[in-house]
């Protein structure tokens, strides 16, 4: 019983994740990503029609894809990981991503 213990409390402080804005961002990148490349893999063999609904959604998943890559870019080599930028810089890709996903949502639907 003492050593389930003890490796019970190593396990709580292992896998103890604190929700933040750049974990989330972390896991929603690669969410997407999965998504983009299964989307992109039954669409070319076929097994996929294109309606608008699902181009809008393809649409979201990329715009939000593209620019929380470009901000991982941004964080690594331009200072963007300092404790001032950080979560100003994840808010302003959001919003980024908002507002391309606007302007295609208004293309898709308007055609």
């Amino acid at each position: 019983m003492k050593y389930f213990n003890a490796e019970k409390r190593w396990l709580e402080g292992s896998v103890s994740y604190k929700w933040h804005q750049g974990w989330i961002a972390w896991l929603l990148h690669r969410i997407t990503g999965l998504l983009l490349v299964l989307y992109f893999l039954f669409h070319f063999a076929g097994f996929m029609s294109t309606n608008k609904v699902v181009a809008l959604i393809v649409w979201a998943i990329l715009c939000y894809h593209s620019m929380n890559g470009l901000r991982i870019v941004i964080v690594n080599l331009a200072h963007g990981a300092e404790r001032e930028n950080y979560n100003s810089n994840i808010w302003v890709f959001w919003v980024i991503a908002i507002i391309l996903f606007i302007i295609g949502a208004v293309l898709t639907f308007s055609v």
